[in-house]
């Protein structure tokens, strides 16, 4: 995938990436917060005076704003996201390469990058093992917009509520959100990533091997108690199973009892590699952020009235890779394909910010 007559020493990076958003509903929405938090009666049921009422308000927003920095699976719902615009702006390229697709007309166009691709790390193909062609798994990215889509649109047809459907495509695009629309992607891409987050397993080698499956099954014996009559009839379901695996190993052939352990050998070799890809690139990501010095997530709030009362997100992460370092190629995919693949590659930058997965959206 890598273009031939460029070294892997000589990558060359760009411009760093930086954003800034205006989310005046949220902005609202934390205006309202506050002052339905703030009780104007103290102690004493004596009245809060304004000093006290802004204290409290005060309080209240740096405990709302600090959940946009809170440690999430090791990393802040902050990083998270700059790590997901890090991938998606660049770094994805060491996965999938430079994909494209021929639109209407015949025209060449580039496919973004989803973000998701690091999740991809350790099912791509390598030299060490088999795997994901970078076309394979963007149709698979794909495959996955293309689910959400239909599942999306069922519950639109079933529930009566296309409209809701047509504004939120409208704020993926960069319209303006309401809040109910900004809670259902935020849900929709947590679905995404919860899935994608354990993709390295679904990889053929994580498979039990027959031994493996033997020595699973007389562990889960070993501890499995037999109290009740629902716990001794699911004991003797699996000492059953146990019984029937040890019969099919021990009719075996010994030159097929040596293939089975050769294959297991060789699944645990590659279940390390695959294990290792993922951490290595994600740790990567994490260590570039870390340490680039234009890299931050930063906000400000206006409230001097409801009327102009906005929040003001101000984002940029590291230089990115240029992209045409490696050689383009075509990604075959369907009209639907792209539809969902599209849609998915936008659902990141709203769903994965840390403002729409913060206490601001909560019901």
């Amino acid at each position: 995938m890598l273009a031939t007559d460029i070294s892997e020493q000589t990558i060359e990076q760009q411009t760093a990436l930086s954003l800034q958003r205006l989310w005046p509903q949220l902005g609202r929405e934390l205006l309202a917060m506050e002052y339905a938090l703030t009780s104007t009666i103290g102690t004493n049921d004596q009245p809060l005076t304004l000093k006290e009422r802004t204290e409290k308000r005060h309080r209240i927003r740096e405990t709302i704003i600090a959940q946009l920095y809170r440690d999430e699976e090791n990393h802040t719902l902050d990083t998270r996201y700059r790590a997901l615009l890090f991938v998606e702006n660049g770094r994805a390229g060491e996965i999938v390469g430079n994909p494209y697709y021929t639109g209407t007309g015949g025209k060449k166009q580039q496919l973004p990058y989803t973000g998701l691709e690091g999740y991809y790390a350790g099912s791509a193909m390598t030299k060490a093992h088999p795997g994901l062609t970078p076309a394979e798994i963007i149709q698979e990215e794909a495959n996955i917009g293309v689910e959400l889509l239909g599942n999306i649109k069922k519950q639109s047809i079933d529930n009566y509520s296309w409209a809701s459907f047509a504004k939120m495509k409208r704020v993926l695009d960069g319209g303006e959100a309401d809040l109910e629309n900004l809670r259902r992607i935020g849900l929709l891409w947590s679905k995404v990533v919860r899935r994608l987050h354990v993709r390295v397993y679904s990889n053929q080698e994580f498979e039990s091997t027959l031994s493996e499956q033997i020595e699973q099954a007389e562990k889960l014996l070993g501890t499995t108690p037999a109290r009740t009559r629902e716990e001794k009839k699911f004991k003797d379901k699996l000492q059953a199973e146990y019984e029937r695996l040890k019969k099919e190993r021990n009719n075996l052939s010994e030159e097929e009892k040596e293939r089975e352990k050769e294959e297991r050998r060789r699944r645990e070799r590659i279940r390390r590699e695959r294990l290792q890809e993922f951490k290595t690139f994600r740790e990567e990501t994490y260590s570039i952020l870390k340490e680039a010095q234009d890299c931050k997530y930063d906000i400000s709030v206006q409230d001097s009235n409801w009327k102009e009362a906005n929040i003001i997100e101000m984002i940029s992460v590291p230089k990115k890779y240029d992209r045409n370092y490696y050689t383009p190629y075509e990604v075959k995919l369907t009209p639907k394909q792209l539809e969902g693949y599209l849609f998915l590659a936008k659902l990141g930058e709203i769903g994965g910010d840390p403002l729409t997965r913060s206490a601001l959206l909560s019901e």
